[in-house]
């Protein structure tokens, strides 16, 4: 089943089979931004509010990020030898049985339970996902489709915000006594439930091919499970030897690194760096969001015109780890905003132009593995990142004079160097590609076609070869 060439680029989202996984993925996402608000604010009123609120919400955050790192891989073996329409459906049902019994939820242990089960399958889905994408678009719109499942990935976020404090609003008057912790959260979750019961619907409807695992990869019997540890073996050598796939896996882990020490460190660099009021990190946040979005929306919207991706790849990190930098040095709120969107727009291309060239490079037999292996490095860097930024500011903190002598400024500087080293690394290996290559038969027979119709109005058309 090959994907219909005659789909249009602005009909991607309005029909198709790739249009029904965009609503899909689209609608779980929102439900998931706000579920993720919902699970803060349960955290919070767990442990009693005041300070240890800001400590709580470390519970489902590292429960959200933790699976990646034990079982991340898995799900990209599971992904290229099950059926890959079954897995992503049994994961939305399966979530939205688990969002729903968060309502229930009384302390820490059962929230932190709950939630690493929710990843859990949500590390078997988005393998999954990812793998079926290049089934269902042309080739040549790939860029678009990647551009748009990005937005509707991380676009919805200021949605689902907005659509939590409606949630929060409209539930507490209308059901004030429902659920152990009030009605804001408990609506929140059955709308994350309801969410993932659409998307798992919508997911039946999709035609999707089955994985063709070939015969040296079949188990020997139904116990055998010495054939999936091959595949499991064999996507990590993939990952780890071939160039294009590692630079694009270990460009994306860096990025995610860097960037995280902006996401923890970002409330106090606002306040006590810079000296803005409390919605100073929220206006970081919102430039940041908006850039990402611009980036991602340029690149799904050119997307046809860029032949060579693995610079523009590169190109994006180093723009994003300079803007990082240019942001940490920054001396007013306003200045670091402005910065902080230039490093949305650079992640929001790095980011496109990556999926799109990993789905491009990888057969269809091990894509799944190599997402996984994508998305687990990520986590891991993230929560690397997480980890350090807190007692690498307190470290750096007046080591050396000037600017850097702050070590929120220093800490997020050396966050930006490392994704300007990653960017600047990817370009300096294909650094190849910036000569000027031959012209493929494609655009050859595009130029002719153009020969052909200017003497065509000038009357005097060519004859034919």
């Amino acid at each position: 089943m090959n994907p219909p060439d005659e789909i249009a680029g602005r009909d991607l989202i309005r029909r198709g089979p790739f249009a029904r996984l965009w609503w899909a993925n689209s609608i779980s996402s929102l439900g998931d931004w706000v579920t993720l608000f919902a699970t803060f604010s349960l955290a919070a009123k767990i442990s009693g509010g005041g300070r240890a609120a800001s400590v709580a919400i470390l519970v489902p955050l590292v429960a959200r990020i933790l699976p990646g790192l034990l079982i991340g891989v898995v799900g990209g073996v599971l992904a290229d030898r099950w059926d890959r329409k079954k897995t992503m459906i049994v994961a939305d049902f399966g979530r939205a049985f688990l969002v729903a019994a968060l309502i229930l939820v009384t302390n820490f242990r059962q929230l932190f339970a709950l939630t690493f089960l929710i990843e859990v399958l949500s590390l078997l889905r988005q393998p999954a996902r990812e793998a079926v994408v290049p089934t269902l678009v042309p080739r040549r719109q790939l860029m678009a489709a990647n551009g748009l499942n990005l937005i509707s990935a991380y676009g919805t976020a200021p949605v689902g915000s907005a659509v939590y404090a409606g949630i929060a609003e409209v539930a507490t008057s209308v059901f004030p006594r429902f659920g152990t912790f009030g009605p804001a959260v408990a609506t929140a979750f059955v709308f994350d439930a309801v969410t993932f019961l659409v998307s798992g619907l919508i997911t039946l409807t999709i035609p999707i091919r089955k994985v063709a695992v070939a015969t040296e990869r079949r188990a020997a019997g139904r116990l055998d499970l010495r054939a999936p540890a091959r595949d499991l073996m064999e996507g990590i050598r993939l990952v780890t030897r071939a160039g294009a796939v590692r630079r694009m896996v270990v460009g994306m882990a860096a990025g995610l690194f860097g960037g995280g020490a902006l996401f923890v460190l970002g409330q106090p660099f606002s306040e006590q760096v810079l000296g803005a009021s409390d919605t100073g990190y929220g206006v970081l946040v919102t430039a940041l969001g908006i850039g990402v979005g611009v980036g991602m929306g340029a690149v799904t919207l050119f997307g046809r015109f860029i032949a060579r991706r693995e610079i523009w790849f590169g190109a994006g990190l180093s723009v994003t780890g300079a803007a990082i930098v240019a942001t940490a040095l920054a001396g007013s709120l306003i200045g670091a905003a402005a910065w902080t969107f230039l490093a949305g727009l650079g992640t929001g291309v790095a980011y496109v132009t990556g999926f799109t060239h990993l789905h491009s490079v990888v057969t269809d037999e091990i894509r799944g593995r190599t997402f996984a292996a994508l998305f687990a490095s990520a986590r891991a860097a993230l929560l690397v990142s997480f980890g350090l930024a807190g007692i690498g500011a307190a470290a750096l903190d007046g080591l050396v004079s000037g600017r850097l002598g702050s070590g929120i400024r220093a800490v997020m500087t050396v966050g930006g160097a490392v994704i300007v080293s990653s960017g600047l690394a990817t370009l300096w290996a294909v650094r190849a590609q910036f000569r000027p290559g031959p012209i493929d038969e494609a655009a050859l027979e595009s130029l002719r076609d153009a020969s052909d119709a200017i003497t065509w109005i000038r009357g005097a058309r060519r004859p034919p070869e």
